[in-house]
């Protein structure tokens, strides 16, 4: 068995290089020619959602959001999808398609096309589309500089502690647990990062530590962290570690006099020492979000 990012990390070895003004492989997303925006993401029955925790609705709108978060990180918005539905009965089939029109119609990121396949389990993949905006290029995990400032959209944990709740049987009333269900990512703080000036951007889907430890790898960066603002119902270490966020990351630098506010909570600075992983003044280990066991 390996862990997901050595597979990824051998399979980007094998592609080639992206054409000249696209973004081909390793970030949250890849960029084709006319800033069209392309990411891809599967839910699969007994990894990323049971069904006796959450409905299958709840799935088919956590196959969207997951996307729209990629395509919110490289400062794209979302535009359209296609779905792959493989191993769904006909009624299954309804019930996932209930939420994730529901997320189509949120995000206004409609459905116009897609695949149906018997297989052996139930797994729903969905490529979303997003633009980016005219003559601007994309948000990348590569851009960071030492000196610019750390930020997340939102105080963090809440995946963790939704899926601890619903497991407990604690979930009704819970707020983390209902974003853990249906997730909502920070498309409007990635629209007012890049106009402030944002650097660099990553989805926090397998935990912050993790997360930012690929974007200091991609820009050549360490990471100081003063302090990480935890969701209600959760606990620092969620909010370090925890997975299913679904919240934005980015560095900018600090704002000048009269320009644009910085969106977000700032939790740290950017580094030139490209092994510091720090908080709170004590070393942090990146390990310990998640990780495909492959």
């Amino acid at each position: 068995m390996t862990g997901e990012f050595a597979a990824l990390g051998r399979l980007l070895g094998r592609l080639g290089p992206a054409a000249a003004g696209e973004v081909g492989a390793g970030d949250d997303a890849a960029v084709l020619a006319g800033g069209v925006v392309v990411a891809v993401d599967p839910v699969v029955e007994g990894v990323h959602f049971l069904r006796s925790l959450t409905t299958l609705a709840d799935a088919g709108w956590k196959a969207l959001a997951r996307n729209v978060s990629d395509v919110a990180a490289m400062g794209a918005e979302p535009w359209c999808c296609v779905a792959s539905v493989v191993g769904a009965a006909e009624d299954d089939l309804e019930h996932l398609y209930d939420g994730l029109l529901a997320a189509a119609s949120h995000w206004s990121c409609p459905v116009v096309g897609g695949d149906l396949a018997a297989g052996p389990g139930l797994v729903l993949t969905v490529t979303a589309l997003g633009r980016l905006p005219t003559g601007a290029g994309p948000l990348l995990r590569s851009g960071a500089r030492p000196g610019d400032g750390v930020y997340v959209s939102a105080p963090l944990g809440r995946g963790a502690a939704g899926l601890r709740a619903l497991r407990a049987g604690r979930g009704t009333g819970s707020p983390a647990a209902a974003w853990y269900a249906r997730p909502a990512p920070s498309v409007e703080v990635a629209r007012a990062a890049r106009s402030a000036g944002a650097t660099a951007a990553i989805d926090i889907s397998d935990g912050l530590v993790q997360d930012l430890d690929h974007l200091g790898v991609a820009s050549g960066v360490g990471f100081r962290l003063d302090d990480v603002p935890v969701a209600e119902g959760a606990t620092q270490e969620d909010a370090l570690h925890g997975g299913d966020e679904y919240h934005l990351a980015f560095c900018c630098p600090d704002p000048t006099a009269g320009g644009p506010e910085v969106p977000g909570i700032r939790i740290g600075t950017c580094t030139a020492d490209p092994g510091e992983r720090t908080f709170r003044g004590a070393p942090v280990t990146v390990a310990g979000g998640w990780e495909h066991t492959l």
